[in-house]
């Protein structure tokens, strides 16, 4: 096969969807012809792609692995119709053929004997891990701890989630104290607090939060790193959470804020309700679809999708038009992974689409490498990103 895997699987893309379509002329036809007698795994290849049964446990396969907005058409179009036949599915839009070429790249790359980059050390995804931290100096290790009977609340805890139960009566209520959950690099967690405020914790991510909400005329949390939350409505007590340099404050609502040490912005983005975000004294009011960009002491607001913000919670990553330093960054503290750049310009190529979350490595970075002109070398723990 040809060396340039991040365009000639898109040529024979187009011409196995005309096939497909009835739609080949006699150029194509021959096109064809020729690339079935290149290799036997090409014919392989060609006959799984026709069979309706396999059409659809491949396309299935790699739906993680958008290529534009024609995948969610797909998408849409296979959960629906399933095992009926797939050809009505490639009739939806001539994009399409970028789908089909990464399902060629990615099939053929299976049956390849030689894959560079998973040729080193197996570098998996993050799972499930936290650190708590109680107010009273104690130290728990979640994810491998069943119960927590603290003195002001029941912490129970099954691995992946731990949910706080708040058990201390308002006129018994001192000092506000906090607890402390850690999500370290190649981590993440969920916390119900006292309240009933779920917390999706990603990793790198530190939340600090009261023993008890009792008596409190406010919930107020302190975060550094990311998390989505789905805040428990309370009228009376505002939800707010307080990052570095600025405060989001809610009632009941869900939303996700990205604020990282050591970034140079930080991110709210609202999904449902509605927040106000205070810095400096002076506040910003968010609609859902929108997100707060602060950077340099300023609050930028733009309309957002939001599902592009918080993804990472479930199955896989999304990025919309983001920057290779963006994703590597995202990457390097869910691999627990060190990232190094060949130029100042190869962080500035550009991918849109869904990475899988719970993949190995990698596999995730030959998807990049197919549909960029990147491509990556993996020594250790290391990946150096230069360009082809």
């Amino acid at each position: 096969m040809k060396n340039s895997i991040n365009t000639y699987p898109y040529d024979i893309a187009a011409i196995i969807l005309a096939y497909l379509r009835n739609e080949i002329d006699e150029k194509g036809q021959q096109k064809l012809d020729a690339w079935l007698e290149e290799a036997d795994s090409h014919k392989a290849l060609f006959a799984r792609i026709q069979d309706e049964g396999m059409q659809y446990e491949d396309i299935q396969k790699i739906l993680s692995y958008d290529a534009g907005g024609a995948w969610q058409i797909v998408k849409q179009k296979a959960a629906r119709r399933k095992r009926k036949r797939l050809m009505r599915v490639y009739q939806v839009a001539a994009s399409v053929v970028v789908i089909l070429g990464v399902a060629i790249a990615f099939l053929l790359k299976e049956e390849a004997t030689v894959v560079p980059v998973a040729k080193v050390e197996e570098i998996t995804p993050g799972r499930s891990i936290a650190k708590l931290t109680v107010a009273s100096g104690d130290v728990y290790h979640l994810d491998s701890l069943n119960q927590v009977d603290l003195v002001t609340s029941l912490a129970e805890n099954n691995g992946k989630e731990v949910v706080f139960t708040d058990r201390q009566l308002e006129e018994s209520v001192g000092e506000i104290r906090y607890n402390k959950v850690e999500i370290p690099r190649g981590g993440e967690y969920q916390i119900v607090l006292g309240d009933g405020t779920r917390v999706y914790l990603n990793a790198q991510t530190e939340l600090r939060f009261p023993e008890s909400f009792a008596n409190s005329e406010q919930r107020l949390v302190y975060l550094s790193g990311e998390a989505y939350f789905e805040v428990a409505k309370n009228p009376s007590k505002p939800f707010i959470v307080q990052c570095k340099d600025y405060a989001v404050k809610v009632l009941g609502t869900s939303f996700n804020v990205n604020s990282y040490e050591g970034d140079e912005t930080s991110k709210t983005t609202l999904a449902t309700g509605k927040v106000e975000i205070d810095m400096d004294g002076k506040q910003t009011i968010l609609k859902p679809g929108q997100q707060a960009i602060i950077k340099d002491g300023e609050v930028n607001v733009r309309e957002v999708d939001v599902e592009v913000y918080t993804t990472w919670m479930y199955e896989n990553f999304r990025f919309k038009s983001e920057s290779i330093q963006e994703i590597m960054t995202k990457l390097s503290r869910w691999y627990t992974i060190d990232v190094f750049y060949m130029n100042e310009a190869v962080k500035n190529y550009h991918f849109t689409g869904y990475l899988p979350r719970y993949a190995k490595i990698a596999d995730v970075l030959e998807l990049l490498s197919l549909t960029t002109n990147i491509k990556f070398d993996v020594k250790g723990r290391t990946v150096t990103v230069m360009e082809k």
